[in-house]
């Protein structure tokens, strides 16, 4: 994820969607990568937090720093 030319605000977006995103991964379905250490109460938040991740992420496009 290139972030260079992203305000601070705009990078901290960009990486607690990325964050939300793959925790969202983890949790997906049983056959996630952690599925066996997750208690299946939070097998529920594994699509919205997929989707807040990829909001997250593509909100971060509009924090880019101005061409000065």
């Amino acid at each position: 994820m290139k972030l260079k030319n992203h305000t601070t605000f705009g990078k901290i977006l960009g990486w607690l969607g990325f964050l939300f995103f793959i925790s969202g991964l983890l949790f997906f379905n049983k056959s996630g990568l952690m599925a066996e250490d997750i208690p299946a109460a939070l097998y529920p938040f594994s699509l919205p937090a997929t989707i807040i991740g990829i909001i997250l992420m593509l909100s971060s496009h509009f924090f880019k720093k101005k061409n000065v």
